[in-house]
């Protein structure tokens, strides 16, 4: 009961309330708009050192309640108090404004040292901002090489590549630095104190240590860091191809709707023609009314016709402008390809070029070399690691005051000390054993003295340790380079395959292509004879306008026939160029 009493309350506040009713007070300067549900802030800009304003918002929404309609006319009264109430806060906000201050307020201001008042900007904050345009624009006339250059430039998935073939570039970096010596330089400073007496002390030198032998580790990482670059230069090659791809289909079917617009254009401007012949004929009482009803349903046929072949045409020319990734308000026209040139193919022929030249073949076969690698990485750390080791430098150390036995009755004194030569030098070897590791060291050494000794130490150290059980994924590791040398063996086979059955797909496309080329070629001839034969029909009065129409409908589609058969033989070839992975593959042939 008292949850029902508290909504009651909270429902009462909120929607019974007379500020809520009149809409007269909306905090943080924000109106809720009826049937639209979008908020929109204004928000004042104000310059540097502008003083602070206190800016009252007072504006009466055009209607207390939202309409109750939400059909065209609701929505669009909507629209209009919107609008209303935008320029209404604006111009609110900018009469509440400081002015910008003259030249004697200004100079005032400066001298009594108060800041200058500038003036305030208002701007509207959208919920959706622009969107970034790419960096390459297209130019006003652009032939199909442009294209693919701007898309080129601005295909993102390409600048990754090109990072991703950088980043090789320096994994091989390091991986030919690992097999040279390590050197490590150390400054270090001390301050102590030993018996209640204090000191100082001093160090530089510098540490080396070679990799004498590693199984071959090192070396089979530095051949697999090159491998994998290539592998890189050959993804970056695999994605350009891809948009070329792309970018040629965009081309030639916006060239394609282009010329169908062209043939419908004509084609609505003919018939138009005879449909004005037939309506003056028909008021003189010479044409029947059922021909000039014909006439007029071919007429409107014509015209929807000829609307979609302008919307293909905007629609094709946004889909080439996101493949370029251009912004799609930049305008531009194309420059008709060049002419299709039938070529020879020959299967065989195609198939060997592009399982040498195809990028995804050589990623895939450098793949297995990546692996094959890896599985000597993997054997190599079961082999003894031997490094060389080796420290030189300076040190001193000693006390603070120049005499500190003085207390003590001896009255000697010592020289202070000053920076001496330290070195060590050895030898350090590490065998894997059964997931275990013994290392065995070596080292020959000298150190200067430290503040409770007369001289330095030399010494020979041998050292051994076993470390049970530290290497076990050794075993793992092994297993685990077997199986991905086998599995890029298995795709390079599964690619080797899908290359041969894009190949085969294409020659067969080509030839429907080219087979349908032909066809529509005759098409088109046959359809221009009648054509023209109807017409000398109609100037002897043999047949009515309605076939001259129908023939002229019927050739036009018979040559986009021919135009669509002309983009299906240039787009089988760009394919397979894809498929070979040379983007210029037929040009010269």
């Amino acid at each position: 009961m008292m949850r029902k009493v508290f909504f009651a309350v909270i429902f009462f506040i909120l929607f019974a309330s007379p500020a809520f009713a009149s809409g007269e007070s909306v905090p943080a300067r924000e109106k809720f708009i009826p049937n639209v549900g979008v908020k929109e802030r204004i928000v004042p800009t104000v310059t540097p050192f502008a003083p602070r304003q206190k800016l009252i918002i007072d504006v009466t929404a055009p209607s207390a309640t939202p309409p109750e309609n939400t059909d065209a006319a609701g929505r669009a009264e909507t629209r209009d108090a919107i609008a209303e109430l935008d320029k209404a806060v604006l111009d609110q906000l900018e009469s509440q404004a400081p002015k910008p201050a003259t030249k004697d307020e200004k100079l005032k201001a400066k001298i009594e040292g108060r800041p200058v008042a500038r003036e305030v900007k208002f701007k509207s904050i959208k919920l959706y901002p622009k969107t970034k345009t790419a960096d390459l624009k297209a130019p006003a006339v652009a032939n199909i090489d442009d294209c693919i250059n701007i898309a080129i430039a601005n295909h993102i998935p390409l600048q990754v590549a090109q990072r991703s073939i950088k980043l090789a570039e320096m994994r091989v970096f390091e991986a030919r630095r690992n097999m040279l010596p390590s050197a490590t330089i150390v400054v270090e400073r001390s301050k102590g104190m030993v018996n209640a007496y204090d000191y100082l002390g001093r160090k530089q030198y510098i540490d080396l240590q070679q990799p004498v032998f590693h199984g071959g580790e090192l070396y089979f990482t530095m051949k697999q860091a090159e491998t994998n670059l290539e592998i890189s230069k050959n993804d970056y090659n695999r994605v350009k191809n891809e948009l070329v791809l792309q970018v040629k289909k965009a081309y030639y079917t916006l060239e394609r709707s282009v010329e169908n617009l062209s043939l419908q254009n004509i084609l609505s401007g003919e018939a138009e023609g005879i449909f004005e012949r037939v309506s003056k004929g028909y008021e003189a009482g010479v044409t029947a009314k059922i021909e000039l009803l014909n006439v007029n349903s071919q007429s409107g046929q014509i015209k929807y016709q000829l609307v979609s072949a302008e919307g293909d045409v905007t629609i094709a020319k946004l889909v080439l402008k996101q493949t370029m990734n251009i912004d799609p308000k930049d305008d531009f026209e194309i420059i008709p390809s060049p002419e299709f040139k039938k070529v020879t193919l020959d299967f065989e022929r195609v198939l060997q070029d592009a399982l040498l030249n195809r990028p995804e073949i050589k990623s895939n076969a450098l793949m297995i070399t990546y692996y094959n690698y890896g599985k000597g990485i993997a054997k190599a750390k079961g082999w003894p690691k031997v490094d060389l080791l080796g420290q030189w430098g300076l040190a001193w150390e000693d006390y603070i005051a120049p005499d500190v036995f003085a207390g003590s009755g001896n009255t000697s004194t010592f020289p202070r000390r000053t920076l001496q030569p330290q070195w060590y030098g050895g030898l350090k070897v590490g065998i894997p054993f059964y997931g275990s590791t013994a290392e065995y060291s070596y080292t020959r050494e000298q150190w200067v003295p430290v503040v409770q000794t007369m001289q330095g130490t030399e010494a020979t150290v041998n050292s051994f340790k076993f470390k049970i059980l530290d290497k076990l994924d050794y075993y793992s590791d092994k297993q685990l380079a077997e199986i991905d040398y086998d599995r890029s063996r298995q795709e390079f086979i599964k690619m080797k395959n899908d290359v041969t059955l894009e190949v085969r797909e294409g020659c067969f496309s080509y030839e429907k292509a080219l087979i349908q080329l032909e066809t529509a070629a005759n098409k088109v001839k046959y359809q221009e004879a009648d054509t023209e034969l109807n017409r000398m029909k109609r100037g002897l009065d043999e047949v009515p306008d309605s076939n001259v129409i129908d023939s002229l409908i019927k050739l036009a589609q018979e040559k986009f026939g021919y135009v669509q058969a002309v983009t299906d033989c240039k787009t089988a070839i760009a394919t397979l160029e894809k498929a070979v992975g040379l983007e210029d593959y037929f040009k010269n042939k």
